[in-house]
């Protein structure tokens, strides 16, 4: 089986996504399995689903908690895509900047990634390979 060249980046990315979240940078997902995908990797500060929820109610909770960033990670397929523009729209015109980094990265260091609820699987599998590729 051939080995993920990437996966040591996407590493360091989900150690770098846990930290800022860490300092108070609540992430925003799409629904609760998206949240549950992070939590089994280790996020353990905000995350929030808002899915359900109309953009302009979460930006006006945000914006009376003070917070001035977020990160945005929404699923990588087309509805994500037009998604993250909707969110990326509401939230700074409200001056709350949104880190796109954290989404743009784990696109470029995964093969075939449709969504963050396939995140944690992902990587376990790749870690398998990588672990065990030469048994």
């Amino acid at each position: 089986m051939k080995r993920n060249p990437y996966l040591p980046k996407l590493i360091e990315v989900i150690e770098e996504l846990k930290y800022e979240n860490s300092l108070g940078i609540p992430i925003i997902v799409e629904g609760k399995r998206d949240v549950q995908s992070l939590r089994k990797l280790g996020v353990e500060g905000i995350i929030i689903p808002i899915s359900k929820v109309p953009i302009y109610q979460v930006v006006d909770v945000l914006v009376e908690e003070g917070i001035r960033e977020v990160i945005l990670l929404t699923d990588f397929d087309r509805a994500g895509r037009q998604y993250a523009k909707e969110i990326i729209v509401e939230f700074e015109s409200k001056r709350i900047k949104v880190n796109r980094s954290f989404r743009r990265d784990i696109m470029r260091y995964t093969m075939g990634l449709k969504d963050i609820e396939s995140l944690y699987n992902y990587i376990l599998k790749n870690c398998e390979d990588y672990l065990f590729e030469d048994w």
